[in-house]
């Protein structure tokens, strides 16, 4: 690879980082899950700029072809995104659950204050007309 390879992996790299921060700014996209996306962007903005550091890491781990340890980083950097995703996702289903239930649970309480509310009105109208009568 030449140095402008490099130069263009780690503009987008910066490209990449700027749009995060501008959907946590914009506040479509929450820190808490931002922050794997940031990490990724920085480990690419680091080998963009210092592409020996990748030659070096796979020699003392022996790979001898170093894109291939570029390839298992990303692979297992998206594996680690979709598990904290499925994590959030879990937990917010969870969370519907647990409010669809005291919603529920809510709306037949009021359901049961405005029949005995409606009730106690019918006794205290029926009352009222058997005094007007008498």
């Amino acid at each position: 690879m030449n140095l402008n390879i490099y130069f263009f992996s780690f503009c987008i790299s910066l490209g990449f980082a700027g749009t995060i921060l501008y959907l946590i700014r914009k506040r479509k996209l929450r820190e808490q899950y931002a922050l794997l996306w940031l990490l990724l962007s920085a480990v690419m903005m680091i080998l963009s700029l210092f592409p020996s550091l990748l030659n070096d890491i796979a020699a003392q781990i022996h790979i001898f072809y170093a894109p291939s340890l570029l390839y298992l980083l990303s692979v297992v950097s998206m594996l680690f995104i979709l598990l904290h995703l499925t994590m959030a996702v879990s937990s917010l289903t969870y969370r519907v659950v647990v409010l669809t239930q005291t919603l529920g649970l809510q709306e037949q309480r009021i359901q049961k204050l405005e029949m005995q509310v409606g009730i106690g009105q019918t006794a205290a109208k029926k009352e009222a007309s058997m005094e007007v009568i008498s």
